[in-house]
């Protein structure tokens, strides 16, 4: 039974096979062929495999001729060895330079640029705009003009030199003559103001030789002498060698008709400062003791002397 089995099973396997094989026939046959593939009928094993050791054996007798070929080349042709530590150097076609343009160039151009366009249309709008009309001519001012210009001087000198009263007596005095003047009307009430605060002001006393002779000169411009000498004398004891107090004691008492005190105070101011003999020679204080035999000696007033 097992034999009868065996035969069965083989008759059926061989069938089975053959009809395999005419199918992938069929199949293979029906199939496009692919480039670069071989589309063959399959083989037995055993010529598929004698074949492949064949091919291996030509591609081994191959390479080896190659090799033999490629020594006898380097016999033949001795080349250069390049050491390792020094690379070849591939000289490379060499591009023209580029000519490098700076930031700063870049910048002076653009600047240019800009002033040029500005100026272009500067000049367009100057060429564009109105030419402007001729100034009309100035008319020379009146005579009443001018007088009232000569009282607001004067007022204003009597002002600078700190005599506040006649100051304001002068600037009362603009305002009544010249109502019509209309910008010194208004320069005059300003000043005026100011003396006014001034003199209500009460005076501080001072303490060092330069306010208290400043203070002098103030009093002896505002016409009192004898507070103008007790300054003058307060300041000469802070400082006893100050030539400018003397000087100006000399003149207080000159106003006085003080002939034997002012000529002892303008001695002194010469003795320290000779500069003094020359001023006293001009100064209009001096003018009672023009006369005098000691003061023209002293100061060489009516002689030809040269100016110290």
């Amino acid at each position: 039974m097992s034999s009868l089995i065996t035969k069965a099973t083989k008759r059926g396997f061989s069938k089975s096979q053959k009809i395999r094989a005419t199918k992938a026939k069929k199949a293979a046959a029906r199939k496009p062929k692919r480039p670069g593939k071989i589309t063959a009928a399959p083989r037995s094993a055993k010529k598929s495999t004698s074949k492949k050791i064949a091919i291996n054996r030509k591609g081994k007798q191959a390479a080896a001729a190659k090799k033999s070929t490629r020594r006898a080349v380097k016999k033949a042709v001795p080349r250069k060895r390049v050491s390792p530590s020094k690379p070849r150097k591939v000289a490379l076609a060499r591009k023209p330079a580029a000519k490098s343009v700076s930031k700063a160039a870049v910048a002076r151009k653009r600047a240019e640029s800009k002033a040029q366009a500005r100026k272009a249309m500067l000049a367009r709008r100057t060429a564009l705009a109105p030419k402007p009309l001729p100034a009309p001519p100035k008319k020379p001012p009146s005579p009443g003009t001018l007088a009232a210009v000569r009282a607001f001087e004067q007022a204003l000198r009597l002002f600078n030199r700190h005599d506040f009263g006649g100051a304001k007596t002068a600037f009362v005095s603009v305002l009544g003559k010249f109502a019509e003047q209309a910008e010194i009307v208004a320069r005059a009430r300003t000043y005026l103001a100011i003396c006014d605060h001034r003199l209500a002001r009460s005076p501080s006393v001072p303490r060092n030789a330069d306010a208290l002779y400043n203070q002098g000169v103030f009093e002896l411009n505002k016409g009192s002498i004898r507070e103008a000498i007790e300054l003058f004398e307060k300041a000469l004891k802070v400082e006893p060698r100050a030539d400018h107090v003397f000087y100006s004691l000399a003149a207080a008492y000159a106003r006085l008709e003080d002939v034997s005190k002012a000529m002892e105070a303008l001695r002194r101011a010469i003795g320290i400062r000779p500069v003094h003999r020359s001023h006293a020679r001009r100064e209009l204080d001096f003018v009672n003791l023009r006369s005098n035999e000691d003061f023209q000696q002293l100061t060489g007033f009516g002689f030809d002397l040269v100016d110290e």
